[in-house]
């Protein structure tokens, strides 16, 4: 697991609303968590599902924002295996380029999707209307 990925940039005033973003694009996570970390969410980025799942057995994010198609488990089969673990309270967002991502949001039961590449007020739009701020 990387190290980065259970560092979840909590404030110090409490909790905040936890964002998982799960890319293999170092630079599109790294922007991502930065921009939702400005905008009040505690983030945390893994780069596969396997490192997802591992990371989501210690900690219940409450949003994921879940890429499709990455090295060692991909999108698809990361979901598979969270839903049957049973601690599947996470929003789910796709982060994909797929030309079919409202098709597949649909069939995988995602609570939305975010077409790449985005803009990043839509990227906040998006976190917002799953997971609002207090």
């Amino acid at each position: 697991m990387q190290r980065a990925a259970v560092r979840w940039g909590m404030k110090q005033n409490g909790d905040l609303q936890r964002v998982l973003v799960i890319d293999d694009d170092d630079d599109l996570a790294e922007v991502v968590r930065e921009v939702l970390r400005d905008s009040g969410y505690a983030v945390a980025t893994v780069r596969h599902g396997a490192a997802a799942l591992e990371l989501v057995r210690h900690i219940s994010p409450n949003l994921i924002l879940l890429d499709l198609t990455m090295p060692i488990m991909d999108g698809w089969s990361f979901l598979g295996q969270y839903r049957r673990n049973g601690k599947t309270s996470a929003r789910i967002v796709l982060l994909t380029g797929n030309p079919h991502a409202p098709e597949i949001a649909r069939s995988l039961g995602a609570d939305g999707y975010l077409s790449k590449p985005f803009e990043i007020d839509d990227l906040i739009g998006v976190v917002t209307r799953e997971l609002p701020l207090n």
